[in-house]
C-alpha cells in the first residue's frame, strides 16, 4: 500500500472496514481520492458509514455491524454477508452475495455444538448434499456446504416471498382454492424430494414461500438433521408455547421418535392444509395437549372450523393427516394426483402421471367410493367453484 494510499485510509473506521473482507484498498481509494485525506481522516465513523452506504459499497447491515466495532464473520468464502435476516432453529440466517455470480443468496451458519458431534453434522452433510440434487421450481436449492475459518455454513437459493405462517398472520385464511393449490404443488416438492431418498420431517407453514403469482417454494429441504432434538427438554418444555409451535405439523409416530417414512411428511401437509384454510392449529393447546390428541385422533376437518370448505378438501385433509400411516395417502405422488383438479395442466402434465394408478386403501364407508370414482375431472372443478 503507498504512502498516499495509507493516508486516505488512516481513519480507524476505514481500517476496520479493510480489516471485515468486506472491501479492498483500491475500492475505497476509488471513492475517496477526490476528498482531502486529512479531512477523511478527521470525519466521523457514521459519516464514513453513510458515504460508503450511499455509494452502495456497503450495506446498511454492514455498515451497522462496523459502526459497533465488529469486523469479522462478514466473509464465508465465496460469500459476502450483506443482511441478517432472523436466527432460526437451524442456526443463524443471513442474506449474502455469491461474488462468483454476483446473485443474491441465503446463507446460514450452523451451531458449533452441533457440527461439533459428529452423530450430527456427518448425516446432515450426507443430507445436504442429496439435496443440492433435487432441482425443481417448487424446491429452494442448496448450493453450498461449506467451512470457512472454523465456520461451517449451508448456502440455499434466495426466495424472495413470504412463507404462509407469515401470510395467513397477515391476512386470515387463504380460500379453500387458493389452499389446495399450494398443497397440490407442496405435494409435487415433496414426490421430488421422496424420489432422492429425502424426508423433509420438519414441513409447516414456515418452511414453504408462496409467490404473488401463486407458485410455491418448499424450504430447508436436506437441513433438518440440524435441528436440535426437542424431545432432549420435554419435561422442561412441555407445556411452553414456543414448544408446542414446534410440534405444531409433525405425525404422530415423530411426536414419540418413531421411525420415519414419506408417509410422516404428508401427515406435515395435512396438517399446514388445515391450519391454512383455518388458521388454526389441528390440535391447539400445549405441548403435551398436542401430543397426546394427535395419538387418539386424526387431523379435523376444516369445515368443523370453517364453513365453505369443500367436502372433497375436506376429506383430502382427513386422508393426509390420518393417525394412522397405513390409511393415509402412502406416496406424495398420490396426494399429488389427489389434488390434480388444482394443479394447472401444463403442470400436471410435466409430472407424468396422468397413467398412474392410485394405490389408496378403500375408504371405510363403501357407499362414498363409486361417487367420488365417477366424479369426472370437470366434475370436481365446478364442484370446487360453486362450493359443493
Amino acid at each position: 500500500m503507498s504512502t498516499s494510499t495509507r493516508l486516505q485510509l488512516r481513519s480507524p473506521f476505514l481500517q476496520a472496514v479493510l480489516k471485515s473482507g468486506l472491501l479492498a484498498a483500491d475500492d475505497l481509494v476509488g471513492v475517496l481520492s477526490v476528498y482531502d485525506p486529512d479531512q477523511i481522516a478527521a470525519a466521523e465513523p457514521l459519516q464514513l458509514a453513510t458515504f460508503l452506504v450511499r455509494k452502495k459499497l456497503l450495506t446498511k447491515f454492514q455498515a451497522m455491524q462496523l459502526l459497533s466495532g465488529r469486523t469479522h464473520g462478514f466473509v464465508l468464502g465465496q460469500y459476502k454477508i450483506t443482511q441478517g435476516l432472523r436466527q432460526d432453529r437451524v442456526g443463524m440466517v443471513f442474506l449474502a452475495e455469491d461474488t462468483d455470480t454476483k446473485a443474491t443468496v441465503v446463507v446460514k451458519v450452523l451451531p458449533t455444538d452441533r457440527v461439533n458431534d459428529d452423530t450430527i453434522y456427518r448425516p446432515f452433510l450426507t443430507e445436504a448434499r442429496a439435496a443440492s440434487k433435487v432441482v425443481h421450481a417448487t424446491v429452494a436449492r442448496v448450493l453450498d456446504v461449506g467451512m470457512w475459518n472454523g465456520t461451517h455454513y449451508v448456502a440455499c437459493e434466495y426466495v424472495p416471498a413470504p412463507t404462509l405462517d407469515k401470510v395467513v398472520a397477515e391476512k386470515g385464511p387463504l380460500s379453500p382454492h387458493l389452499a389446495g393449490q399450494v398443497i397440490a404443488q407442496a405435494a409435487v416438492a415433496l414426490m421430488h424430494a421422496h424420489g432422492k431418498g429425502l424426508l423433509h420431517r420438519d414441513l409447516k407453514p414456515a418452511n414453504i414461500a408462496v409467490f404473488p403469482d401463486r407458485r410455491v417454494k418448499l424450504l430447508d429441504l436436506g437441513l433438518t438433521h440440524m435441528l436440535d432434538n426437542p424431545w432432549a427438554k420435554v419435561t422442561k418444555r412441555i407445556n411452553l408455547k414456543e414448544y408446542a409451535e414446534e410440534i405444531a405439523f409433525i405425525a404422530p409416530e415423530q411426536a414419540w421418535g418413531s421411525e420415519l417414512d414419506a408417509r410422516s411428511d404428508i401427515y406435515s401437509l395435512g396438517s399446514t392444509a388445515y391450519y391454512l384454510m383455518t388458521g388454526e392449529f389441528p390440535f391447539p393447546g400445549s405441548a403435551n395437549e398436542m401430543m397426546t390428541e394427535r395419538q387418539l385422533h386424526g387431523v379435523p376437518k376444516p369445515s368443523l372450523v370453517r364453513a365453505g370448505v369443500p367436502r372433497e378438501l375436506d376429506a383430502l385433509v382427513e386422508k393426509m393427516g390420518a393417525k394412522d400411516p397405513h390409511a393415509r395417502f402412502q406416496t406424495a405422488a398420490e396426494v399429488a394426483a389427489a389434488f390434480q383438479a388444482w394443479l394447472p395442466m401444463g403442470e400436471w402434465a410435466a409430472l407424468g402421471l396422468p397413467s398412474m394408478v392410485v394405490q389408496t386403501p378403500p375408504p371405510r364407508r363403501a357407499a362414498a367410493v363409486p361417487a367420488a370414482k365417477k366424479k369426472s375431472f370437470w366434475a370436481r372443478m365446478v364442484g370446487m367453484f360453486s362450493g359443493k
